[in-house]
């Protein structure tokens, strides 16, 4: 999930909003302060509605921050890195680095979220209690009362054994730990998230026509879309992950194609390097034939063509410092968890001399991995 604004760091972790927050920011501002806040405390000065409604929607991703920066910090007690923390329409993501090394790893990790928010529910439940003790009354407490029940529904949801919610983590955990095989329990896992988000899209669809859900009622719909998508990717994953898992890297990488220079225009390359359609990736190297980056091919698609003249390639080019590095023996099981924890950037394959043999890339695992379906298959 890519960050729109970056917030700054907490631990070293970068955090950030994806633009989308803003919908959802703006649609639980708007329900709170015209309708929720309205129909519970009667009709009142609108302002005071309207300031309640932004400090609860606001306290609200700051709930959703502290439910994934506790799956940071447990995923870094059981030495997985985070690579970024991203709020967007329909919660958070913690990017790890990795996955966990064990089921205890793999259920602590995924619990911590759930028990995060009903820790904040109890909370917040305790400020209304509090405050009701002291005195004060209406939307004043109907801040921490709402935060309260929607931390609650927050922990209630995650819980649901259906990835790629956190409930889904604890069954893959709990299946892991049964069968001892992560990858079947992942792809179990995550066909349960399919049956579960596709149950979601049918009520969604269907509360779309109950006159007092309208557009509402397609929240679910919405939100059961986005599982289904994530559990299929997921599935997806776990089973290429499966079927490569005797495979090396040096079998399904792509060999390395002749080195471009790094302040070669994109025109000259399109016009004179031919034939650079038929691969992926292409190395560039720096005047004395140092490797500095390697670029996507896919990439050049993208930019306009009014731009070919004056764009170097060593612009569009990932630097190598930032590309992941195997070696041909290495399993290709672990290189794509560690590309998937990388946006699913290249990986560099080096000899034991340190030389440039290969480049695997997620087509170069896709590939692997049908062959290795299709030949298990008989």
């Amino acid at each position: 999930m890519n960050q729109t604004l970056r917030l700054g760091r907490i631990g070293g972790v970068p955090v950030g909003v994806n633009w989308s927050v803003l919908v959802i920011f703006g649609l639980l501002a708007w329900e709170l302060a015209d309708l929720e806040f309205p129909a519970r405390y009667g009709a009142g000065a609108h302002p005071v509605y309207w300031t309640a409604a932004l400090v609860a929607s606001v306290l609200f991703f700051v709930s959703l921050l502290a439910h994934e920066l506790a799956h940071a910090v447990v995923a870094r007690h059981n030495g997985i890195g985070v690579r970024s923390i991203t709020l967007w329409l329909f919660g958070g993501v913690a990017q790890l680095e990795g996955d966990a090394l064990d089921p205890g790893a793999d259920f602590r990790i995924a619990a911590v979220g759930p028990a995060t928010s009903l820790a904040l529910a109890g909370a917040f439940a305790g400020i209304e209690a509090l405050g009701a003790a002291a005195g004060i009354h209406g939307v004043v407490l109907g801040v921490p009362a709402w935060l309260a029940w929607i931390n609650l529904l927050l922990a209630a949801f995650n819980v649901i054994p259906a990835a790629p919610l956190d409930g889904g983590r604890i069954l893959r955990a709990g299946l892991w730990h049964w069968n001892h095989d992560r990858d079947r329990a992942a792809i179990l896992a995550a066909r349960v998230g399919r049956a579960f988000g596709l149950v979601l899209v049918v009520a969604g669809v269907c509360l779309f026509f109950v006159p007092s859900y309208g557009l509402f009622g397609l929240w679910p719909a919405a939100l059961g879309w986005f599982l289904t998508s994530a559990a299929r990717a997921e599935e997806r994953w776990a089973q290429e992950r499966s079927d490569v898992r005797t495979v090396t890297v040096g079998q399904a990488m792509s060999p390395a194609v002749a080195p471009v220079a790094g302040d070669m225009t994109v025109s000259h390359l399109l016009a004179h390097q031919a034939p650079w359609f038929r691969i992926q990736t292409i190395p560039v190297v720096d005047p004395g034939g140092t490797l500095t980056g390697l670029l996507e091919v896919d990439r050049l698609a993208r930019l306009p063509a009014a731009e070919h003249p004056t764009t170097r390639v060593a612009s569009l080019a990932h630097p190598v410092a930032a590309l992941l590095v195997a070696r041909p023996e290495d399993h290709v099981d672990r290189a794509l968890e560690r590309m998937m924890a990388s946006d699913g950037l290249p990986t560099l394959v080096l000899n034991p001399e340190g030389r440039l043999i290969g480049v695997l890339t997620l087509q170069d695992v896709e590939r692997a991995a049908e062959r290795a379906h299709h030949a298990a298959a008989g």
